[in-house]
């Protein structure tokens, strides 16, 4: 443990730092509740053993300014005084104290008492370690719930909730927000002749092409269903939607992922639709349809191209 002890008086500091070295603890001393408070307040510690009468601050205003500044973090504090009366042992409680040794301190009563919360310790390190797991566990299972699977790009879920939050963004502020749908041209030809197997394989490299094309934080590269992926463009004009797509077009066909059914292109391709929004859309299904429109005329002109509402 980290056991800072807080006296004015060097006599108890180097009692309490003897029995402390001891048991094979780390101590560290401060003079006064103020030099105390400092410390705790840049540093981590497991224990505190302080003097209740000292200048300046004294054991349960610092007691007090601790407890405030930490919040949740507990640690035990344990008060030393001369004082051994009931109606001082109950104010050392109430100020936040954990335990109380009388003065003069008996090396091994202090022993003792540090044995004591060396138990404590180590339920409180457990402690830690499961609300870390658990912090992990939860950032786990809340990016799961927005992210696909098998592409770990943003999910069908994820898609639905962004829209609508930048919809209204975009009604509010009167910006423009691009929404472009694409879809992997030939996909059921490609896993019936590659299997399901390179199918997932083929999802996952169209996938990272789509999403290493938008580089602001605000666009999201969703999978949207099956062989069909979306991408929502905040703030985004017409002319640089469009530039975007066919950008994200070029990086799927640059990876050269080989489609011997295609009739669109020896390697797989997209076919794109692009709608934005102007103020002309009253919701975000009429948006999505304008895309999904300008997707069926890619499809019906041939496939592996843009086509824009």
């Amino acid at each position: 443990m980290k056991i800072l002890v807080i006296d004015d008086s060097k006599a108890i500091r180097m009692l309490v730092a003897e029995c402390v070295k001891e048991l094979g603890h780390h101590v560290i001393h401060a003079e006064n509740g103020a030099e105390g408070l400092e410390f705790i307040r840049s540093n981590d510690v497991d224990l505190v053993m302080m003097d209740i009468e000292m200048p300046g601050l004294n054991g349960f205003e610092t007691t007090q300014a601790i407890r405030s500044l930490k919040g949740d973090d507990w640690f035990p504090i344990i008060f030393l005084t001369i004082k051994t009366d009931d109606d001082s042992y109950a104010a050392c409680i109430r100020a936040g104290g954990d335990a109380y040794l009388a003065k003069p301190i008996s090396p091994k009563r202090l022993e003792m008492q540090i044995v004591a919360m060396e138990r404590i310790y180590e339920m409180r390190r457990k402690l830690h370690a499961v609300q870390r797991d658990l912090i992990h566990a939860n950032e786990a299972l809340s990016f799961a719930s927005l992210h696909d699977q098998l592409t770990g790009i943003a999910n069908r879920r994820n898609f639905d909730t962004t829209l609508l939050r930048e919809f209204n963004h975009a009604r509010r502020d009167k910006q423009p927000l691009s929404l472009l749908m694409c879809d992997i041209d030939y996909f059921k030809v490609y896993n019936d002749r590659y299997g399901h197997m390179a199918g997932d394989d083929c999802l996952k490299k169209v996938a990272e092409a789509i999403a290493s094309v938008p580089q602001r934080a605000t666009d999201l590269a969703c999978r949207y269903g099956g062989e069909e992926f979306a991408v929502i463009m905040p703030n985004t004009d017409w002319q640089v939607g469009r530039d975007l797509a066919e950008k994200i077009r070029s990086a799927v066909s640059a990876r050269q992922i080989p489609h011997e059914g295609s009739k669109a292109d020896s390697y797989v391709s997209l076919s794109l639709g692009l709608a934005t929004y102007n103020g002309q859309f009253k919701n975000i299904d009429e948006l999505m349809k304008a895309s999904d429109d300008a997707l069926y005329r890619a499809k019906e002109k041939g496939r592996n191209r843009l086509e824009s509402a």
